[in-house]
């Protein structure tokens, strides 16, 4: 893994409530990217809020690309383009069930007796 002009997170950076199993298991993210989020997530994680001023011309870039001036460089934005997408992007579920917009037209003919296995 190549390194950073950025500082090191003082502890992991975990997210239990979109990723409650950790980075590595969530068949997610590579090791590579898991691991770049636990060590430098709670930093990136700042310096987006703006509640670190950026110290290097790295985090410079970084905050530049969270801000959309510039496209993500390296894997570490990258990496966090990911779990930016993932975690607060909109996650499509599929199910084997019709939508709940055609729902009602079954709903109404619904009756117990139609379902009556033993009688």
């Amino acid at each position: 893994m190549s390194t950073f002009d950025i500082r090191l997170s003082a502890k992991p950076f975990i997210d239990r409530q979109k990723f409650p199993y950790g980075f590595r298991k969530s068949g997610d993210f590579s090791i590579t990217e898991a691991d770049i989020l636990a060590k430098y997530g709670k930093t990136l994680l700042s310096l987006e809020n703006g509640e670190l001023t950026p110290a290097s011309a790295d985090e410079q870039h970084f905050v530049k690309f969270t801000k959309g001036q510039v496209v993500p460089e390296g894997s570490l934005e990258k990496a966090w383009e990911k779990y930016v997408r993932l975690a607060r992007g909109k996650r499509h579920f599929y199910t084997l069930h019709s939508s709940a917009s055609n729902q009602a037209d079954f709903d109404e003919d619904y009756t117990e007796e139609d379902f009556d296995v033993a009688g």
